[in-house]
């Protein structure tokens, strides 16, 4: 499919989705099937208003259809559901890669060496009014709608992380929604349950294979190691903005496990969010 709809949205005073490719992205996306249909109409619209206002753009040769506009709308509407689109106001756009892409990293160390690198990475969110970058390959891969992983949610996770700068696991509370919401409750429920994760998966590092880097995204998936018993990614050990990245993806795409394993960051993450993914089944 082309971008023939897309193109044509600017020329509307209130562009809307057509209902059948609306129903087909849906369909793609197993943790909205349980939504209910109001939820589902606001999400549209939501998704709407992202387009209208949001730039998307495919490179590197990926021809940008449709679908694959309307998958990245209503995946970072999802998160704003309850809340505000204004959480991505400063945000720029989007960037669709057709696979993994190169970026240079740096990082300082505690004895204050700087270490660069080259990596491949799945999604990027910069900070400011830069834009989301992902993968298409990662967007639609197995894990990528619904299989435990979903690049699209954790890099709009970060981008509302980012809503006092720099990432760093506590996203900006807001007055109109988060009255309910402690910020030492915060900081006491995340730290423990990070320490505990990190924990976790250092005690696991014996049984991975050699060439397993915690850093890289493709190999920190559970399902990709089964004999991980983690309730989200290995990744969400790297540092408090990952985990709170990592920990957003679980919450919407496989929420079981993370209740189970650690009730009070699903508690603050539904009183965030206000959504309660387990409550829709």
């Amino acid at each position: 499919m082309t971008m023939q709809w897309l193109h044509s949205l600017f020329k509307r005073h209130q562009p809307q989705i057509p209902e059948a490719l609306w129903l087909a992205c849906i369909a793609r996306l197993p943790f909205l099937r349980q939504m209910a249909e109001s939820d589902l109409l606001r999400l549209k619209a939501l998704s709407e208003q992202f387009l209208a206002i949001k730039t998307i753009t495919g490179v590197r040769g990926l021809v940008l259809t449709d679908e694959i506009a309307v998958l990245v709308a209503a995946q970072a509407s999802l998160l704003v559901l309850n809340l505000t689109p204004d959480l991505y106001r400063e945000m720029a756009g989007v960037v669709v890669y057709p696979s993994a892409f190169i970026v240079n990293q740096k990082q300082m160390d505690a004895a204050g060496v700087l270490h660069e690198w080259r990596a491949e990475l799945a999604g990027e969110a910069f900070h400011g009014d830069g834009p989301v970058v992902l993968s298409w390959e990662d967007m639609e891969s197995p894990h990528g709608f619904g299989d435990g992983r979903n690049v699209v949610i954790h890099e709009f996770a970060h981008k509302i992380d980012m809503g006092r700068g720099r990432a760093n696991g506590f996203p900006p509370l807001l007055a109109a929604y988060h009255r309910d919401l402690q910020v030492p409750d915060w900081s006491r429920a995340f730290t423990r349950a990070y320490r505990d994760f990190g924990r976790r998966v250092d005690a696991l590092e014996p049984r991975f294979p050699d060439d397993f880097e915690l850093a890289d995204p493709h190999h920190a998936a559970p399902h990709d190691h089964p004999f991980v018993p983690l309730p989200m990614d290995a990744y969400a050990a790297t540092n408090a903005a990952e985990f709170f990245a990592v920990a957003s993806e679980a919450f919407f795409v496989r929420p079981q496990p993370l209740m189970a394993d650690y009730p009070d960051v699903y508690r603050l993450l539904a009183l965030y969010y206000r959504q309660d993914p387990l409550g829709r089944a």
